[in-house]
């Protein structure tokens, strides 16, 4: 890969870490785990560029957080930020990326998006469950009830908007511009 597109690459990573720390101060509070829009932005992240600068962005808003920048959803930044019980959400973001790569690689179709996008959003939020049972000691029942059940419905919804929002963006992306292509 030639310099040029690397550096292309990690600038617009780094552009988007930068719309998923403003889409995570939408915040909507729901007990131990708030609804924000760091999702729908991950979403959006995995459904318009290649999973390696949509990997890029979510390392760069984690180290962002890390560092104590607060770019996480209420605010929240460092280490307990990252390793606390919301912790697994947010490494979940690699996996969300990570899925709807693999999706949107064998078929750029519409379908291949829905799917990606389900199934990474569902994966994160396991992601993020299976860090509340190690993180906060809770059950697989109260961390499912808590960290899955309420943000299902919220997930569809966002899956619908991001595979709008990725179709319309990509349609009217310049060839030369569009990482995905």
């Amino acid at each position: 890969m030639g310099n040029t597109k690397l550096l292309k690459q990690l600038i617009i990573a780094a552009e988007l870490a930068v719309g998923l720390a403003i889409c995570s101060k939408i915040t909507i509070p729901l007990g131990l785990i708030p609804l924000t829009g760091q999702t729908l932005a991950v979403g959006l992240i995995a459904s318009i560029v290649p999973t390696v600068v949509g990997t890029w962005a979510i390392g760069i808003y984690l180290l962002l957080g890390l560092i104590g920048i607060p770019v996480f959803a209420s605010s929240a930044a460092g280490l307990a930020a990252l390793f606390g019980p919301t912790g697994g959400y947010l490494w979940g973001f690699f996996l969300y990326v990570w899925i709807v790569g693999a999706f949107y690689k064998y078929t750029k179709r519409t379908p291949a998006l829905i799917f990606g996008n389900i199934f990474g959003a569902i994966i994160q939020l396991f992601a993020g469950t299976y860090w509340l049972v190690l993180s906060a000691k809770m059950t697989w029942t109260a961390a499912i009830s808590t960290g899955v059940v309420p943000f299902l419905l919220p997930a569809l919804i966002k899956v619908v908007l991001v595979v709008v929002v990725a179709q319309a963006i990509l349609r009217r992306m310049p060839t030369k511009f569009n990482l995905r292509s």
